[in-house]
């Protein structure tokens, strides 16, 4: 079955009616994982941030952060949990399409999980042109990429992926530093999902 995954309407549905499948309820190991073992303060950047689990951890181990999400329901509960925690972060309410050029050549990392899943497959090109363009010149993009094992005419989201198929999509603006399967990917999830970290290509 397919939605209508490019409206803010589908995703505050899902948040309200709590179909939300792909949220750990908690920092994704893997990436918990890679922040305490960063070395210095660094500009990230969520896409699909959802409830925020990911980003609020980054922000609170100092690092600049900003998170992006299509659903204000999602954005509200971010919000919420920011200023309980008293978390510093930049929330941002809106389509990563349509993201305000400021944030272009403004980022060191971009953490992919869940967002390029959800969003039309038609739009998966737009959508990496778009990280590239906020990355700085030798940004990188750190993603767990799901689902490997659905089949494509199941419809999504989420929709499925391959992990040749991403890598190739990926490759006019980046290039692949690693590619693997996470010993830290949770357990329903480890045979479903591979961890690819790309960077920006220079010349771009």
């Amino acid at each position: 079955m397919n939605h209508d995954v490019s409206s803010s309407k589908f995703w505050d549905d899902c948040y309200i009616n709590h179909n939300t499948g792909w949220d750990l309820g908690m920092v994704t190991p893997v990436f918990k994982d890679w922040c305490d073992n960063l070395e210095k303060r660094y500009s990230i950047f969520v896409p699909g941030a959802g409830n925020g689990y990911d980003p609020l951890y980054f922000a609170s181990k100092g690092h600049n952060v900003t998170a992006v999400d299509f659903s204000k329901e999602a954005i509200n509960n971010m919000n919420d949990q920011a200023k309980k925690r008293k978390i510093n972060i930049n929330i941002i309410n809106q389509d990563i399409f349509k993201l305000n050029s400021n944030l272009f050549n403004h980022f060191d990392y971009v953490i992919e999980y869940t967002c390029f899943c959800a969003i039309d497959r038609i739009k998966r090109l737009d959508y990496i042109r778009v990280m590239s363009d906020i990355l700085k010149k030798n940004g990188e993009l750190i993603g767990l990429f799901l689902p490997l094992l659905k089949d494509k005419k199941d419809g999504g989201p989420p929709y499925s992926i391959s992990i040749d198929k991403v890598i190739n999509q990926f490759s006019n603006y980046f290039d692949v530093l690693e590619s693997k399967k996470h010993v830290l990917s949770i357990e329903p999830r480890v045979d479903n999902e591979q961890y690819i970290h790309f960077k920006r290509k220079q010349q771009l």
